[in-house]
């Protein structure tokens, strides 16, 4: 698994080799990424009376303007995770447990934003809001729901399939 800008723990110890501890550094860094990355996609709003989880699918854009690198080391361009999202809605919508099994719930919202759309709907970015992202809704069946309430499940987890291209 990457960490930071190195492909795994190895090459990470190897290039800080000048750290008092690089075993410990590396590992630092990777619980830093760890935590960034559940603060990313964290369930942002549970709605009880609708029975409904919103919040962020993926983001491509930070807040800051940098582009988001996950957890594999991979980038999602804006247009190709634009593209993702309207596949998702035109041929899935299905939400499914850990990406097993039957679907057990159904999407009921889905937003592609970018600074374009957020000024064609006369609305601004704000400091915190990722600057193209896929935001999401889903109405899971009441056990999900209930895991996610309990915390249990507390992010979106989006499969996808690409092809990985040299940056």
């Amino acid at each position: 698994m990457p960490i930071g800008k190195y492909p795994d723990m190895a090459a990470c110890v190897a290039d800080n080799q000048d750290k008092e501890d690089p075993s410990a550094f590396c590992a630092a860094m990777e619980q830093a990424d760890k935590a960034d990355a559940a603060k990313r996609f964290k369930v942002a709003k549970l709605d009880d009376a609708l029975g409904v989880v919103f919040g962020w699918a993926s983001v491509s854009v930070k807040a800051d303007g940098t582009p988001l690198e996950d957890l594999q080391g991979d980038v999602i361009e804006p247009l190709d995770l634009e593209k993702a999202a309207y596949d998702f809605v035109l041929y899935a919508r299905g939400l499914d447990e850990m990406h097993e099994g039957r679907v057990k719930g159904q999407m009921v919202e889905s937003l592609f934003v970018s600074p374009e759309k957020l000024q064609a709907m006369g609305l601004s970015a704000t400091k915190k809001a990722p600057q193209v992202g896929w935001w999401v809704g889903f109405k899971p069946d009441a056990d999900i729901y209930q895991k996610v309430k309990a915390g249990q499940y507390s992010m979106f987890s989006i499969e996808l399939r690409g092809r990985r291209e040299p940056a």
